[in-house]
């Protein structure tokens, strides 16, 4: 039976954090069978992110929110490993010939980071105040964890039109 609930979480922040679980699962299910080449694809003029680069901002952008929850900076090992997520020009940094088992691993870190983070978490934090620099205002801790979910399948439809593309110009 499908279910919102983690039970290991408080009630409040449990349907929330299972929407991002959810969003994982169902990347999981959109790319793994995706060959090298597909997951460095740039779409058919070669100038869109790829699949490759959308799974590491969907993981760095992950958890830039994790340390807005937490009122905190994001620690120098864990920006070494998923930043920066702009180039200097603000654009996402191009990310090729990473395995998508390596990319999907590293992005359930961060799902895990932010689980464990979580269980530390009381009903009451789920309407406690974020502030995050990129938005207009501040927001809930259950909002954010709900906007979480929506970019990741924001950018799934994106790695579908992908695939799409990518499949029209390899027809045999």
């Amino acid at each position: 039976m499908f279910d919102l609930v983690n039970p290991k979480l408080p009630e409040r922040l449990s349907v929330p954090f299972a929407l991002i679980e959810n969003a994982y699962t169902r990347l999981t299910r959109l790319v793994h069978d995706m060959s090298q080449e597909e997951i460095d694809y740039l779409g058919p003029a070669g100038n869109v992110n790829s699949t490759a680069t959308l799974i590491q901002h969907l993981a760095f952008t992950d958890l830039e929110y994790l340390h807005c929850i937490k009122g905190e900076a994001i620690p120098e090992a864990l920006m070494a490993e998923y930043g920066p997520d702009r180039t200097e020009d603000e654009r996402l940094p191009v990310v090729k010939g990473q395995q998508v088992d390596q990319l999907l691993a590293s992005y359930r870190r961060v799902i895990d980071l932010i689980e464990d983070y979580l269980q530390t978490c009381t009903d009451e934090d789920a309407t406690a105040t974020v502030t995050v620099p990129w938005w207009p205002e501040s927001a809930s801790v259950r909002y954010v964890l709900w906007h979480m979910a929506g970019h990741s399948m924001f950018h799934q439809g994106q790695i579908r039109r992908l695939r799409e593309w990518y499949a029209q110009e390899h027809r045999s």
